[in-house]
């Protein structure tokens, strides 16, 4: 009875009811698909950490005076649990020559098991003796090809292979790098220990325990190495993007804000048109609690047909925002864009009816003879 008396009402004011919907249907559209967006980003830029998750950097430590990593500290972390993988990398900048042109690069002394292992090949072969493989954008900056010859110190060098372009990584960059063998690098450079140490695990719940046995078994003396898991990192970029997902979620909010000022201005304006009807009602034995249930059903109704249109919509406009933006919509059909939908239609059903409470509230408190003698 009580839904039947709000669908009528509703419709008797068409033009405001439906005004009101576009109110919560913008309202709830912005929260959602900036949801859906936010999500996506965050998926998107953590899709490339995913594969390094289980990665821990070891790095000489400078506060303990140390510049590099002794090959027996190397030996003892070849003999801890949990490895699936260590890669020892050394590592100096060098002014490089190719024709007439000249530039400064890292460059990088591993293995070439562990260049398979760390880096995609574009063109070429990974092999390394007396041959070098360079990042896309140092290959790029002086055109270089598979069998140019370069000068690193002096020494002359044949490009075996380019790297695929990747982009930004947290423990080599490799679009724009230098890698030889380690004995053509240590031939060349003449130095004696790793720059670092790249462990991967093979699970990735092992890294507390890991982390204990590098203390125990190097650290027990003096701290001669740090410990860097890509875990933190990870965990800090979705801290960050969960915060600014908030924030643009928050500033969408001031629409659905917008759409529930309307509806209690709506509400109000029908609370007075409506005066003498309430009047007749309440005379007729209705109670305080049957007029606010009809006002706050009308709410409600408005803040469902809005939210539901809102979160079907939603989808549409995360699906434009992605592609115009990440190039992308993979992400859009996942349970994070569900959850940001219904958390779209709950503010906006919920914003309706604390919206219509008022409205409601003073609707039931009109006394009857009061509401009948209305003008």
């Amino acid at each position: 009875m009580y839904l039947e008396l709000a669908k009528r009402n509703l419709i008797r004011t068409k033009m405001r009811s439906i005004l009101a919907i576009i109110g919560i249907v913008i309202g709830v559209m912005a929260i959602s698909s900036i949801g859906i967006f936010g999500e996506g980003l965050k998926n998107t830029v953590l899709e490339n950490f995913r594969d390094v998750a289980n990665e821990v950097i070891i790095t000489p430590s400078y506060s303990g005076g140390y510049t590099t990593i002794e090959k027996t500290s190397l030996s003892k972390l070849e003999k801890v649990p949990y490895l699936e993988s260590i890669i020892p990398v050394k590592s100096e900048s060098a002014l490089i020559q190719y024709k007439d042109r000249k530039t400064y690069v890292r460059i990088y002394g591993m293995e070439r098991r562990s260049v398979e292992e760390l880096f995609e090949i574009e063109r070429g072969s990974s092999k390394l003796s007396g041959t070098c493989v360079v990042g896309s954008t140092l290959a790029e900056r002086l055109n270089l090809r598979v069998g140019s010859k370069i000068t690193i110190e002096g020494e002359l060098f044949r490009v075996s292979a380019i790297l695929k372009e990747e982009g930004a990584r947290f423990d080599i960059n490799p679009d724009n790098t230098l890698i030889l063998s380690e004995k053509d690098y240590d031939d060349l450079f003449k130095t004696e220990g790793y720059s670092m140490i790249l462990v991967k695990l093979e699970n990735l719940d092992d890294i507390e325990q890991f982390k204990e046995t590098v203390e125990k078994s190097i650290n027990s003396r003096e701290t001669k190495v740090r410990v860097f898991e890509m875990k933190t990192i990870i965990e800090r970029i979705t801290e960050a993007f969960n915060q600014i997902n908030l924030f643009l979620i928050a500033i969408a909010g001031v629409s659905l804000l917008v759409a529930g000022v309307s509806i209690l201005n709506i509400m109000l304006m029908s609370t007075m048109e409506r005066t003498k009807e309430i009047g007749v009602m309440r005379a007729v034995g209705a109670s305080r609690q049957t007029i606010m249930r009809i006002f706050l059903y009308e709410a409600l109704l408005l803040g469902l047909i809005g939210s539901i249109m809102g979160g079907i919509l939603s989808l549409l406009g995360g699906y434009f925002i992605m592609i115009a933006i990440l190039q992308s919509a993979k992400y859009l059909f996942t349970i994070s864009s569900l959850i940001s939908i219904l958390q779209g239609v709950s503010f906006g059903v919920v914003t309706a009816v604390i919206s219509g409470f008022y409205p409601a509230f003073k609707a039931s408190k009109l006394e009857p003879i009061d509401a009948l003698r209305y003008e």
